[in-house]
């Protein structure tokens, strides 16, 4: 069994998302709603010491990267897409929209939209590894 490094989730927030919502909500506001957003996932414990060896098998393993992207349009609307890197392997998610207002009060409508972008990658690496074990079938050539 392949076990691979978790790096820690990140979030991007684009300049042209930053830009509605310092015009929207004023700078105050979209500070604390950029920080909320930041601050969704948990951060990893700090590792302990660890030995030159385990360092070396660690960065020969393949790694696991989530990222995740908010972005807006000129229209004021927001939206989120993820991004999974698995070794070599890079999988995207579909832009789905979310009320960045709501966010300050209650994370459950960015939370909602994101696992729906996890959702979204996790049948992508699904219909991946389909294909690798059955590369016969004709669906993905249509």
């Amino acid at each position: 069994m392949i076990k691979f490094r978790h790096f820690p989730t990140r979030v991007f927030i684009s300049k042209q998302a930053a830009a509605n919502c310092k015009n929207m909500y004023g700078d105050d506001l979209a500070c604390l709603m950029f920080e909320s957003v930041k601050n969704l996932e948990e951060k990893p414990a700090i590792k302990s010491n660890e030995s030159i060896f385990k360092k070396l098998i660690n960065a020969l393993r393949p790694s696991k990267e989530m990222s995740i992207y908010i972005s807006g349009n000129k229209d004021g609307d927001f939206f989120v897409h993820s991004n999974l890197i698995l070794s070599h392997y890079n999988f995207e998610s579909k832009k789905v929209p979310f009320n960045f207002f709501e966010t300050l009060s209650t994370l459950k409508n960015f939370r909602a939209a994101v696992a729906q972008t996890k959702e979204d990658i996790l049948s992508k690496v699904a219909e991946f590894n389909e294909f690798r074990r059955f590369p016969n079938k004709s669906k993905f050539f249509d």
